[in-house]
């Protein structure tokens, strides 16, 4: 390897474990205070699916939102079983759930230590990336945030296999063939992009001109190809997506370089984080776009002629650029950008700032200095990620800040819409859903809900006319006929309440109360 270093003390090696566990618990220990936010409220607090070990044998046949009724396109088997365990000791404190992703975020970190110092035997290497990478703000998103723990799960396992792949090349163990297997699978169940180990794997041959154990790559190769066919064999698609986008490659392209150098902004300078960056689409004529080009390029050339000299960074940037592209709307996602999605590709940016803080450690005139920065650059990212916490509080809170930074948002305005009619404050929520709706015309939840709002304070007939809608763009939606009914019923149409709680039923056979209420308009 690049590195040929000692091997380090044990004292020490613990010590620096003990360091990046007290770090992470300092940085996020805060977010244990917090609440469940947006998809918490699908994933965990509305899913029966997490509240019996009875439905276990489905969750590997579904949707990840199955058991909550939404559909997001995700096959996320691990992520729910993690939930059903915290879900069986915590029930709905999202303290436990917090707590549980402060723990797998500081898991990673360890590996991500472990990893480093397995390949270079350098501890101030292997430390110095740890200890960065659990404190940096980017992070809140996939650590704060309980439904994104899809990231950290995957990353975890990733690693874990990554740590047992090496160890495999220089050593044939049927036993750590048998834990790189396990380990690979998990990562797969946890989140798609796992898909790329393969391609980072071949990154790390060829930077260090390590030569390819054909039996180890491949059971790496054989279980992503097992993992395509069960995905589209359950969810009948490869790629996770949403709604059509009705975009191209072209059009997308340019937002793929704006993103890049979003994303260097914020791992240098993480000021402004927050949710729902959206679908834009950029012009090549946008400044944003050229200089996102000037990056990349230079990144590129800079990675090419530091190949031979300094294959860690070859490797690291490898690892940045490759890591990103599952998650760069060349193929059409939903969104062209988001900060979680920085989880993994990030280890190659924090691998070669510990490079060259160490460098400067190594340089005896600029060893104070090195202490000096390490010291500032802990405290500074770790105070805003303990500040940065905050921001995922409580609902409220959380959705008016993102308002602000995503104000063209349908998501932002429906679900803020939501949290109006939680506090009786009605009228916002009808301005809200109706913004939503202005925003996403084929928007069918925001129509339910926002005839719910006008059945509650009794403007009926234009709740029947926002359910009909509802219904006009998602025919099998078993809640709005449902809706629908209640509110034919609320008008006296008794007929046409009973022909809505039929179809609600013969959409969802066992839906108690479009039967409760049939029952009702019959009496």
């Amino acid at each position: 390897m690049q590195e040929n270093k000692k091997q380090p003390r044990p004292q020490n090696v613990f010590l620096s474990i003990i360091l990046i566990i007290v770090l992470g618990f300092a940085a996020y220990g805060n977010s244990v205070k917090n609440e469940f936010i947006w998809d918490d409220g699908h994933l965990i607090e509305n899913n029966p699916s997490i509240k019996s070990w009875a439905g276990l044998p489905k969750i590997f046949t579904e949707d990840l939102g199955a058991g909550s009724g939404r559909r997001y396109n995700f096959y996320r088997p691990l992520q729910t079983i993690t939930y059903m365990i915290d879900h069986s000791i915590w029930k709905l404190d999202p303290r436990g759930y917090h707590l549980t992703n402060i723990l797998l975020h500081i898991l990673v970190a360890l590996c991500l230590f472990c990893s480093i110092l397995l390949l270079f035997s350098d501890l101030g290497l292997a430390v110095l990336t740890g200890i960065l990478y659990v404190v940096h703000p980017i992070h809140t998103e996939a650590v704060t945030y309980i439904s994104g723990r899809a990231d950290s799960l995957a990353l975890l396992f990733m690693l874990f296999c990554f740590l047992l792949y090496i160890r495999s090349c220089s050593a044939k163990n049927l036993g750590i063939y048998a834990l790189m297997a396990l380990s690979y699978g998990l990562a797969l169940l946890s989140k798609e992009h796992s898909l790329i180990l393969p391609v980072l794997l071949l990154v790390y041959h060829y930077s260090f001109k390590k030569k390819i154990k054909a039996e180890a790559f491949f059971l790496i190769v054989g279980l992503a190809t097992l993992y395509v066919v069960l995905r589209v064999a359950v969810l009948k698609e490869l790629l996770p997506s949403g709604e059509s986008y009705n975009t191209t490659f072209a059009q997308r392209l340019p937002g793929f370089f704006v993103a890049l150098a979003n994303y260097l902004r914020l791992l240098f300078l993480p000021f402004g984080l927050h949710m729902e960056y959206g679908r834009a689409l950029f012009g090549w004529k946008d400044p944003r776009v050229f200089w996102g080009i000037v990056m990349l390029v230079g990144i590129v050339a800079y990675a090419l002629r530091k190949k031979e000299k300094s294959p860690l960074i070859f490797f690291a940037i490898a690892w940045f650029l490759i890591a990103l592209l599952p998650v760069s709307n060349l193929y059409a996602i939903n969104a062209y950008m988001a900060e979680h999605w920085l989880y993994l590709p990030s280890v190659g940016f924090f691998l070669i700032m510990a490079k060259a803080i160490r460098v400067l450690f190594d340089n005896k005139d600029l060893k104070a200095f090195a202490v000096f920065l390490i010291a500032g650059l802990v405290f500074f990212y770790a105070y805003l990620t303990f500040r940065q916490n905050t921001y995922w509080r409580e609902p409220l809170g959380f959705f008016e800040r993102t308002l602000a930074y995503a104000p063209e948002s349908p998501a932002v305005h429906y679900n803020l819409g939501n949290i109006y009619v939680e506090a009786n404050r009605k009228e916002e929520a009808i301005r809200s859903y109706q913004k939503a709706i202005d925003l996403k015309p084929r928007y069918d939840e925001a129509y339910n809900n926002l005839g719910n709002v006008y059945s509650e304070i009794g403007r009926w007939e234009e709740g029947v006319l926002s359910y009909q809608k509802a219904i006009e763009i998602t025919p099998d939606f078993a809640d709005a006929h449902n809706n629908l009914g209640l509110a034919y019923f609320s008008l006296r149409k008794p007929e046409e309440a009973i022909r809505a709680y039929h179809k609600a039923i013969a959409l969802k056979p066992d839906y108690a109360e479009a039967h409760n209420n049939l029952g009702v308009a019959y009496a």
